[in-house]
């Protein structure tokens, strides 16, 4: 996504910075008035469903009708959500498929360029096969909870690794290659990046144990399992194909050239 960004080096890191304050507000703007108005911990543990939401909704509002409001406004919120994600993963497929790091991407890494079709300049076939394991992914909820769960719960360790791991690579060659950036942290850089590294070990642990004592086979975390499988996945098709012919994303010459002509 750097690549959609005007002078990248100075404003992705200036992004990333900011999330953490502007969601640690937003986050107390919603919790807040939940935590002052919790209804009993009791009725929601009993109500029908898996999900005591609605029914928390329904017993603060006092009717249906508000509760059905509230959820209304989380269910838009979850909407605009899923359009950020199609959008980042398919612009990321596309770009993978272009550097030659996906299966059949050739296929992948096409862009329309049909200005008369309904979707014009856009990585169509990338967009279609990030929508369709989304879907996929859904679809495993109707016949097991307990992979529905796996999955979901590997995206934030796979995020967390995906964060962790270049930090890790700059601190083993000593942050040369980081030296003289806009964002560089300094004296501070070498601690901060070492408390990066392992808050995000913890956080794997911590994602991958389970949520509830004794553990069964239904209530069992396999997020570990899963993240393992995509590592291995990963891995083998590193060794048979990327390391013959990924190389990375193309650099940047330019500020002009930090935009890339097939934005989505």
């Amino acid at each position: 996504m750097a690549e959609e960004v005007r002078n990248p080096a100075v404003q992705v890191p200036k992004a990333i910075t900011w999330s953490v304050p502007i969601s640690a507000i937003m986050g107390l703007v919603f919790l807040l008035p939940i935590a002052f108005t919790l209804p009993d911990i009791g009725a929601l543990l009993e109500g029908n469903g898996a999900q005591p939401t609605g029914l928390m909704f329904t017993l603060i509002m006092g009717s249906e009708a508000g509760g059905f409001g509230m959820w209304f406004i989380v269910f838009g919120v979850g909407v605009f959500c899923a359009i950020s994600i199609c959008t980042a993963a398919s612009r990321a497929t596309w770009a993978f498929a272009r550097d030659k790091a996906l299966p059949f991407h050739r296929i992948f890494s096409r862009v329309n360029n049909d200005p008369s079709s309904y979707f014009p300049e856009i990585p169509l076939n990338a967009f279609l096969l990030s929508t369709l394991i989304q879907v996929l992914l859904g679809l495993l909820y109707l016949g097991s909870s307990a992979a529905f769960n796996a999955f979901v719960g590997v995206a934030a360790t796979c995020l967390g690794a995906s964060y962790a791991m270049p930090v890790a690579i700059n601190l083993m060659h000593g942050r040369t290659h980081v030296k003289g950036a806009p964002a560089y942290l300094g004296r501070w850089g070498v601690p901060l990046n070492v408390l990066a590294v392992l808050w995000t070990l913890f956080l794997v642990v911590i994602y991958s144990m389970p949520a509830t004592l004794p553990v069964t086979r239904s209530s069992m975390n396999y997020a570990s399992a899963v993240f393992v499988g995509f590592g291995a996945i990963s891995g083998v098709w590193y060794m048979i194909s990327g390391r013959y012919h990924y190389s990375g994303p193309p650099m940047p010459q330019t500020e002009k050239d930090s935009t890339t002509a097939y934005s989505s």
